[in-house]
């Protein structure tokens, strides 16, 4: 008998309990309270055009459509962040081991180019020497005693990963010598907190060079201060000449989502048979409203950077 009253009281205390927190609920925000019902549902039915349906608060967005599973890509490690410029924080949508040390290739010239552009005047002349010209890897076609300006240069180094501009840019100037242009890369990377980045040459040949796929997108949303550099990240084919014009550089980006994904805006890759393929990719969704990709150790970086966009938009609502 006392067993059953016991219940009757505890069943009219819960009761109580869910009526409190209904009541509570129907006093939240609309946005709030709707976001705790079901996003997903309250987007669709928005966009389907209930006009009584109530919008949910832009701090909910993008929102993750759990119906969509994470992809698989043959990268060793990859990630997506979606990030606004006025905004230094990082959205990760998408994480795949972001914080494994592994050879960044030619996405080391990032840094080489923020060294140049805080050190040089774009306008500043270097003349290419014998010993730039000779590097291994990938070239700009750069001519032993040809003059070129700073800023050319690095429209060289960046859309055809050319290491002999990479190589003019840190040990031809005439006030830098090369261990000073790498212990500047190392000491801003330390400025930026890039705790697993090390740099051992200004060109990405060297496995030692390392940094993760988390710190790339640091360095590269530092590196977008520089218009320069954002210039030269979207560029898809640019025509340079020397000083005196005697030569002529065609260059074409490296990066061949460039014009064949319309919102991608900007980006570096990077190869070397440690590194495997490495890619960096700056995707507009809208207005102030953006992604980078980083994909390190991949056969396919296009693919997997190609995948990791799509995924992007079909696995999140955007506003």
């Amino acid at each position: 008998m006392i067993k059953k009253y016991f219940l009757q009281i505890l069943t009219v205390l819960l009761m109580l309990a869910i009526a409190w927190i209904l009541l509570s609920l129907k006093d939240e925000k609309p946005g709030i309270r709707q976001a705790l019902d079901n996003p997903i549902q309250a987007s669709i039915k928005q966009s389907a055009g209930d006009k009584n349906e109530k919008t949910i608060n832009s701090e909910f967005y993008p929102i993750r459509n759990w119906l969509i599973d994470d992809p698989e890509v043959l990268a060793k490690s990859a990630i997506i962040v979606n990030f606004k410029i006025d905004n230094p924080k990082n959205n990760i949508l998408y994480q795949k081991n972001i914080n494994q040390v592994l050879p960044i290739a030619s996405l080391t010239k990032i840094m080489t180019a923020i060294i140049a552009l805080e050190n040089f005047n774009q306008d500043e002349i270097i003349k290419v020497s014998k010993d730039s010209v000779e590097i291994d890897g990938d070239k700009g076609g750069l001519i032993n005693g040809e003059e070129l300006k700073v800023g050319d240069l690095l429209y060289i180094m960046l859309m055809e990963s050319s290491n002999d501009a990479a190589m003019a840019l840190a040990q031809d100037n005439s006030r830098l010598g090369y261990e000073e242009f790498i212990n500047l890369m190392n000491n801003k990377a330390v400025e930026l907190n890039l705790k697993n980045t090390v740099f051992y040459d200004p060109v990405g040949l060297s496995p030692k060079n390392q940094s993760t796929v988390l710190e790339i997108v640091d360095l590269t949303k530092y590196a977008l201060n520089y218009p320069l550099i954002s210039e030269i990240f979207k560029t898809n084919q640019k025509t340079i000449s020397s000083l005196d014009e005697k030569f002529i550089h065609n260059l074409v980006n490296t990066n061949k989502l460039l014009g064949k994904i319309p919102q991608i805006i900007g980006g570096k890759t990077g190869f070397t048979d440690e590194a495997d393929g490495c890619m960096m990719t700056i995707y507009k969704i809208s207005e102030n409203n953006y992604l980078i990709t980083v994909v390190l150790g991949s056969t396919q970086r296009e693919a997997d950077t190609e995948k990791l966009i799509n995924w992007a938009q079909d696995a999140y609502i955007w506003q």
